[in-house]
């Protein structure tokens, strides 16, 4: 082997040692340490306006830093407290109405029971009564069968259901204490970044830091112009719900279309889980203005994400749209439904590398 080969071989090695390094460490800290992660992404968003504070208003860091976070705290706390007054509102006007729909929904069910179900039962006995005996009870078979899978397939619908609502009430208090360690971390991260910096700039090699550098200055911006997509994207169908949900007339419709525009996030769900039910129940109630409004209003805000969410993430983004659906749908492939969830930030990182001409670093350190 020649000397020039040896060399290259000996920077694949490095080059893939550091890789397979910084994806090991990635993952240990996605698992054990996110706190700390989103105490960075915390920290991201509070710097500059600490930064300000402190540059123009000559404030010192640790008071500046202190107010920005009281301020993030308390204005979450008001918008959690008028989301939550919205939903207590809406709720106990549920508690009153929700009753009486009950029981016009199960009048309803056992109408249709007593006037299709059962005659259509009575048609298939006699039908059956006609064949031979082994036939007749082969059929009769199936029919149970089809209807014992049907009766187990809810059951099990509705146990995970109650599952995963257990499971929400029993995990909530230990992410809203994650979040609050979360803030508690971004603050000493926030208010000594000057010299963590500095730290990193003392103690790694100048060509590394200038690249780290560039990658996470790119992925911050690639980040920040996806939520801002997905922003857009959502207060666009709070305004089409809320608009639709004032022309049916629909009693809260404030508090109805936020919740709707929340779930929209939901990739596949989304506004569906809030509409097909409603369009139910509405058709099995004869509410036909209702019902055919609601579908309407589903149908609209449905062509609308479909239609703009590539658009607007591919314009935001910078890419074409061909490419985002093409990693969604490999990360889809890849990984299941998960993949849908995390194609947009594999995206991100890969746009940001990209960017930061990372391909081009690494062309140069293994032929330099």
């Amino acid at each position: 082997m020649s000397e020039k080969s040896f060399i290259l071989v000996k920077r694949i090695a490095i080059l893939s040692s550091i890789i397979f390094a910084v994806l090991t460490t990635m993952t240990v800290a996605i698992i054990y340490f996110y706190p700390f992660l989103l105490a960075i992404v915390f920290s991201l968003v509070f710097l500059p306006f600490v930064n300000y504070l402190e540059n123009y208003w000559q404030w010192k860091r640790s008071v500046a830093t202190f107010s920005v976070i009281g301020s993030f705290i308390l204005l979450l706390m008001t918008l959690m407290t008028f989301i939550v007054a919205e939903m207590v509102q809406g709720l106990s006007f549920l508690s009153k109405v929700l009753p009486s729909y009950i029981e016009e929904l199960t009048t309803t069910i056992q109408q249709w029971i007593n006037t299709s179900l059962f005659p259509l039962i009575a048609e298939i006995s006699q039908f059956t009564s006609g064949l031979e005996r082994e036939s007749g009870m082969a059929f009769d078979q199936s029919i149970d069968q089809i209807l014992s899978e049907g009766s187990m397939q809810i059951g099990n619908i509705v146990h995970t259901v109650l599952s995963q609502l257990q499971e929400f009430f029993i995990a909530f208090p230990h992410a809203l204490t994650m979040i609050l360690f979360s803030l508690l971390a971004s603050f000493f991260i926030t208010k000594d970044w000057p010299q963590i910096m500095i730290w990193i700039n003392t103690h790694l090699p100048d060509r590394l830091t200038y690249v780290s550098g560039r990658i996470f200055k790119e992925w911050k911006a690639a980040l920040g112009h996806y939520l801002m997509a997905q922003l857009i994207l959502v207060l666009i169908t709070a305004f089409i719900v809320f608009a639709g949900l004032i022309i049916l007339n629909v009693n809260y419709a404030f508090t109805t279309a936020l919740l709707i525009a929340a779930v929209d996030i939901l990739p596949y769900v989304g506004t569906g889980i809030v509409f097909i039910p409603w369009i139910i129940y509405s058709f099995l109630n004869a509410n036909w203005y209702m019902a055919i409004g609601l579908s309407i209003l589903y149908g609209i805000v449905t062509i609308q994400r479909q239609l703009s969410e590539p658009k607007i993430l591919a314009h935001h983004m910078g890419m074409p749209t061909l490419m985002l659906l093409f990693t969604v749908f490999a990360c889809y492939q890849v990984f299941g439904f998960a993949g849908i969830l995390f194609g947009p930030f594999i995206l991100i990182i890969i746009q940001s590398l990209k960017n930061a001409r990372v391909v081009d670093e690494i062309r140069h350190y293994l032929f330099r």
